[in-house]
């Protein structure tokens, strides 16, 4: 299947490097947190990466399950947090997620049902609850 978009991103030094796009356009150090023994520090890390993508895209899926339901100009904040966690099964770490949207002067029952609906609609939501396709290859140069 064609892709609607694609992007690649670079990274060298692992979690005390730097990342970065292939037109410089982005580009950032990223540093250990302190609480993996890393150092007090303001650069980013992979899990604020993540939660920062996965907040962005989960609040565009809203605008569409807003616009459906002709509450187009509903103010509202996501909250995605990232949590890293030891992976009992092999030893590793794992991702988990949790997703908080507070929304301005919409019903609690239907705040609810948007959040889940957008859940639905989401790819970060997909790629959390289904997987996601990876294709890996290794090279030299």
């Amino acid at each position: 299947m064609k892709p609607l978009y694609e992007v690649t991103m670079i990274n060298t030094g692992g979690r005390d490097g730097e990342v970065h796009s292939e037109d410089k356009s982005f580009s950032m150090n990223v540093k250990q947190p302190k609480q993996m023994s890393g150092e007090d520090t303001k650069e980013t890390n992979p899990e604020q990466l993540f939660a920062a993508a996965y907040s962005a895209c989960f609040n565009s899926a809203l605008d569409g399950v807003l616009k459906k339901a002709k509450e187009e100009n509903t103010d509202r904040v996501v909250n995605a947090t990232a949590k890293l966690l030891k992976d009992e099964s092999d030893g590793g770490f794992k991702l988990s997620a949790a997703i908080e949207v507070e929304f301005d002067g919409v019903e609690e029952d239907k705040a609810q049902q948007y959040v889940e609906d957008a859940h639905k609609l989401c790819p970060y939501s997909k790629m959390a609850r289904d997987g996601i396709d990876v294709e890996l290859r290794g090279t030299t140069k």
